[in-house]
């Protein structure tokens, strides 16, 4: 390691000029709940405004694309030049490409599963008609009135042949009074009494990522992915071959990110989507001049000088170079909060959260 420096490297180019196509992840990113990010929505109508295409791409199966517009239209994104997709209509995508026009998919979960397999040419199926009509597929998401009998039902057309879909695997989702369960803990009950294992559609796996790219027009180097999960927009980036911008405003915090292993390590690094107007600095291209020091608790030390973008990709490529290279580096949660404090990083607890990861 090298004694706490400032980073040298020319930077001129914000981040966003890199790319022409941008996939965001909404709760953590741009709104907490009902609140919006910090300088999330001028960070989005800039980018709008100037020609660059947003997708939001969000897990939660339950929304509708026009519910979460809402959203995000109350909150001050401005009308242009963006759209959503969700896991559902991944799911949709995926089986409208294997089975016939109208063919009967039963839909578990929110309004936004059924919405999804009609748009892509479906015939959705809800559990109280199972018995009328036969179904070729099914597809599992989230939804708040999801009962034991339509998880059963799930179980029974998986073992009888029925091609099962899962909009996302998330084992929890955030709600206003903590940890709830998430859509793959659904999946994982409907799992113990079968034989057979879904199709995933949602983060991290690839095909949300590929829907969304599909509605940029982008090829992989040209598309830019924004999120707060390691685990799921990050890793499901690299696993789309995209670039990725993490964002410490939401679930995951700087700690994860130190401890984060190669699969989930992210291009860039920000407090906030703001990140993508600042001076492009890859976390990948680690020098020198972009190490510091390992204080005698093992843990980075802070660089005095330097902007908070620098600071951090130090803090950063320092924790990453060092695992990587054998050297135990300390995970105490308050370490690293000390940390965050002293790159400015600290921020309230969201009061509520519609958990659209």
């Amino acid at each position: 390691m090298t004694g706490e420096t400032t980073t040298t490297s020319v930077r001129t180019e914000p981040v966003v000029a890199r790319y022409r196509g941008l996939i965001c992840d909404l709760d953590g990113v741009v709104y907490r709940g009902a609140t919006a990010v910090p300088r999330a929505v001028e960070t989005l109508n800039h980018m709008t405004a100037f020609g660059v295409p947003v997708v939001f791409a969000t897990n939660n199966a339950s929304r509708s694309p026009e519910n979460v517009g809402d959203h995000l239209r109350e909150l001050g994104v401005a009308e242009q030049n963006w759209s959503v997709v969700t896991s559902s209509q991944a799911a949709a995508a995926h089986l409208a490409e294997r089975l016939a026009r109208g063919a009967p998919v039963c839909a578990v979960g929110g309004p936004g599963v059924a919405e999804a397999l009609t748009e892509a040419g479906l015939t959705p199926v809800p559990f109280q008609e199972l018995g009328d009509t036969p179904v070729e597929a099914v597809v599992q998401g989230l939804g708040t009135d999801v009962t034991w009998s339509e998880l059963a039902a799930v179980g029974h057309l998986v073992e009888a042949g029925a091609i099962w879909v899962a909009t996302n695997i998330d084992l929890t989702l955030p709600t206003p009074y903590g940890q709830a369960p998430g859509n793959g803990a659904l999946v994982a009950l409907v799992q113990t009494a079968t034989s057979a294992s879904p199709h995933v559609v949602g983060k991290p796996h690839a095909a949300l990522f590929d829907l969304a790219r599909s509605r940029l027009g982008t090829e992989q180097p040209e598309t830019i992915v924004c999120g707060d999960r390691l685990d799921t927009d990050i890793k499901g980036a690299n696993s789309a071959g995209l670039d990725s911008l993490f964002v410490l405003s939401g679930a995951c915090r700087l700690r994860d990110l130190a401890f984060a292993e190669r699969s989930s390590r992210p291009t860039y690094v920000a407090a906030d989507l703001s990140g993508l107007l600042a001076p492009a600095l890859p976390l990948h291209t680690t020098s020198p001049d972009h190490l510091v020091e390992l204080g005698p608790d093992a843990v980075p030390r802070v660089p005095s000088a330097g902007d908070d973008g620098t600071r951090l990709q130090s803090v950063v490529t320092t924790a990453w170079a060092a695992r990587d290279n054998g050297r135990a580096v300390a995970d105490h949660a308050e370490l690293w909060e000390s940390i965050e404090r002293q790159l400015g990083l600290v921020r309230n607890k969201p009061r509520s959260s519609r958990a659209d990861h």
